[in-house]
């Protein structure tokens, strides 16, 4: 526990903190590139459709390249696929695509942890 400060809300912040280092080291392109597979092998649809994808920091030419690659090889040449910048979600990509919603961000992933570190007090 912490010497001075507010004891247990400041350990559990250092904790959080250090999950979010550990799950930014451990962010992987082909976990994502899965992912992806999973989120669209389901949709032949002919209507029209758009992709956006939302990153923490600018994507690299090669991981837009990857996921331009994976997304118009399901969804066709002519997908319109939108790059956006939110610092907010840490870290990890959110993509959607139509109606289909992939959220592989820290921030979510730290929620998760929160509610089930909240949940199970007695371990």
């Amino acid at each position: 526990m912490s010497s001075e400060g507010g004891g247990p809300l400041d350990d559990m912040k250092d904790a959080l903190r250090g999950a979010l280092r550990g799950a930014a080291d451990k962010i992987d392109l082909e976990g994502l590139k899965s992912s992806l597979e999973k989120m669209v092998s389901s949709g032949d649809d002919d209507r029209e459709i758009n992709a956006e994808v939302t990153s923490a920091v600018p994507l690299t030419d090669a991981e837009r390249e990857a996921l331009d690659t994976r997304l118009h090889g399901r969804y066709g040449d002519e997908l319109p696929i939108r790059y956006r910048v939110e610092p907010s979600i840490l870290g990890g990509l959110i993509v959607r695509v139509g109606d289909r919603y992939l959220d592989g961000s820290v921030a979510s992933r730290l929620a998760r942890m929160r509610d089930e570190l909240s949940g199970s007090s007695a371990r």
